[in-house]
Formats: C-alpha cells, sequence, structure tokens
C-alpha cells in the first residue's frame, strides 16, 4: 500500500493529511493507503506490499505525471 502523508502548496508549508506510517509504527495508530485500507504498519513492510489500487492513485497524481 501507500500512503499519502501530505503536500506542499507551491505558496505554503508541508500539509499533513493524516498519521505518518512513523507514527503509525510507534504509538501503534492506524494509517490510510491511497486506496483506503486502513491498518496499523508494522515493522515488516513485506505484510503490505503495493497494492495495483495505490498504485494506480498514485500515479495519476499530477506531481507524479
Amino acid at each position: 500500500h501507500i500512503v499519502l502523508e501530505g503536500y506542499t502548496p507551491d505558496d505554503g508549508e508541508f500539509v499533513a493529511l493524516g498519521n505518518s506510517v512513523v507514527e503509525g509504527m510507534i504509538n501503534a495508530t492506524p494509517v490510510t493507503a491511497l486506496c483506503g485500507k486502513v491498518w496499523v504498519p508494522s515493522r515488516d513492510p513485506k505484510r503490505f506490499p503495493v497494492c495495483p489500487d495505490c498504485k494506480r492513485i498514485y500515479e495519476s497524481l499530477p506531481e507524479n505525471d
């Protein structure tokens, strides 16, 4: 899965969109992937490989053209 942690507008500072993966790992708080899956990340990223929906959504974002 892919978790979009935030964005930086052209005229501003970084805007967080939710819990970061690191915060989720440390505090056992859930994160939300681009595809909508909500889970508490672990230290083993192989448990949650990049899903096709997350990849498709990520590649369609404007900054990835």
